[in-house]
């Protein structure tokens, strides 16, 4: 009779531990899921800043009607 009850509660005991685990690993894959997605974001936020900075590109097309290279004088 006691080897039964032992038995019984090894049983509860291991059914218990794996659907704690299962819990904790959804809330684990879930926490990665939402991290990933947090630190695409980042990256794009800190892309954006590097090729766009916050004055804009006023300064690299500010002078579009000049020569690609100064003029030769005439011989």
């Amino acid at each position: 009779m006691e080897l039964a009850a032992i038995i019984a509660a090894a049983l509860v005991g291991f059914w218990l531990f794996f659907v704690v685990l299962k819990r904790v690993l959804r809330m684990a894959l879930r926490l990665a899921v939402v991290g990933a997605l947090l630190l695409a974001l980042l990256v794009g936020a800190v892309a954006w800043w590097w090729y766009e900075p916050l004055g804009g590109s006023s300064k690299s097309n500010s002078n579009r009607n000049a020569p690609a290279r100064p003029a030769r004088n005439a011989r």
